[in-house]
């Protein structure tokens, strides 16, 4: 049995409907092995729960990469102009007692009421909890992968250490990331990169821009890419640029301290509100907890942000098999920020895929 099928196998295992219909390009790569961006086309995969048989339906225009990657039983292309609900519909079968799976996290409004025309409300259930489930659980082969990603992750900073920062622009390197993420195999990037130096350092999320880096000034990179197997890496490193002051010594290594704390809670049976406290306690002391305003970490495969999520209201434990970032931070507004992110993999023994130095004198840059 292939990965794919096993993985239908267990998802209908896990439900209580007559029919799945999965939107989500990712969830439907993790079931086929078939990756389509549909852009405002419909894109489904139908799973029958009690044969086990799969229909993909997708955009004419996509045959050839259906054929060649797709593990579907049937084929199901529509044309623009067709209506596709319509063949759905005759796929699947009509009636209102027919229930059917859906993830109500992505099926938008419109596709809805579409199936509200032939399914009652009361049948219409979501599955997001059994997918998103089985999505958070990797095994070895799951973490060879991962591990190539960070790996070129890690490679293009490396690089970026080494030719200097002083005098660029959030722009200008993020620009010079994206080339080296490429060239070393890189599909794409994950997201960003996420530039930000000196007092843009304290927007968690803020956006690369024209700010120059400067001597006195943090320099935060949040990046990642998707490798050619479609994993995702997500990283952070947070540099000084020029010897520090007091202040920065301070911020810096209370992030660091919480994020080794981190570390060091995230093992396989601990509640993941736990592993929130340890971390978060260690900046509460510090005296700078107003400005963690953020949860610990997140799940990490084929999608940036997965299950599980290391929030402070989570108490559900980690399992062997469980990716996770751990990402502590501060953010002081009209001063900068500082966060330090590494991606785990929760085994009989905690496996960090990060390398990339974060001690304080190993990220000073003075070029």
């Amino acid at each position: 049995m292939s990965i794919f099928k096993e993985r239908v196998s267990k998802l209908v295992r896990d439900v209580s409907v007559d029919t799945i219909i999965l939107t989500d390009p990712i969830n439907i790569f993790y079931f086929t092995g078939c990756f389509i961006d549909p852009h405002e086309r419909l894109l489904a995969l139908i799973i029958d729960t009690e044969s086990e048989e799969t229909t993909m339906m997708y955009p004419a225009l996509d045959q050839e990469i259906v054929n060649d990657t797709a593990t579907v039983v049937n084929h199901l292309p529509h044309r623009d102009g067709e209506d596709p609900f319509r063949m759905l519909f005759e796929q699947i079968g009509q009636g209102q007692d027919k229930s059917i799976g859906i993830e109500g996290g992505h099926l938008i409004y419109d596709r809805y009421m579409n199936l509200r025309e032939e399914y009652s409300a009361d049948n219409i259930r979501p599955v997001d909890a059994a997918v998103n489930g089985l999505r958070g659980i990797k095994n070895e082969e799951d973490k060879a992968h991962l591990q190539e990603a960070v790996d070129i992750t890690e490679k293009a900073l490396f690089d970026l250490k080494e030719d200097g920062v002083i005098g660029k622009t959030e722009k200008e390197i993020a620009d010079y990331l994206v080339g080296k993420l490429k060239s070393y195999g890189a599909m794409d990037v994950s997201f960003g990169p996420l530039v930000l130096t000196g007092e843009n350092s304290a927007l968690p999320h803020g956006s690369s821009g024209d700010t120059e880096v400067q001597r006195g000034d943090y320099l935060m990179i949040d990046f990642g890419i998707i490798s050619e197997s479609r994993y995702v890496s997500d990283m952070t490193r947070t540099f000084i640029i020029g010897e520090p002051t007091d202040e920065q010594r301070d911020i810096y290594n209370a992030v660091y301290e919480a994020n080794l704390a981190g570390i060091k809670a995230a093992v396989h049976g601990t509640a993941m509100n736990i592993v929130d406290k340890q971390a978060r306690d260690v900046i509460n002391d510090s005296g700078y907890g107003e400005f963690f305003t953020h949860r610990i970490g997140h799940g990490l495969g084929y999608g940036l942000h997965e299950q599980p999520s290391l929030d402070s209201e989570n108490k559900e434990a980690l399992k062997v098999g469980h990716v996770v970032t751990v990402e502590p931070g501060i953010y002081q507004p009209g001063f900068g920020g500082v966060r330090i992110e590494d991606a785990l993999y929760i085994g009989e023994e905690t496996h960090n895929f990060n390398k990339f130095p974060k001690e304080i004198e190993q990220i000073i840059l003075n070029k």
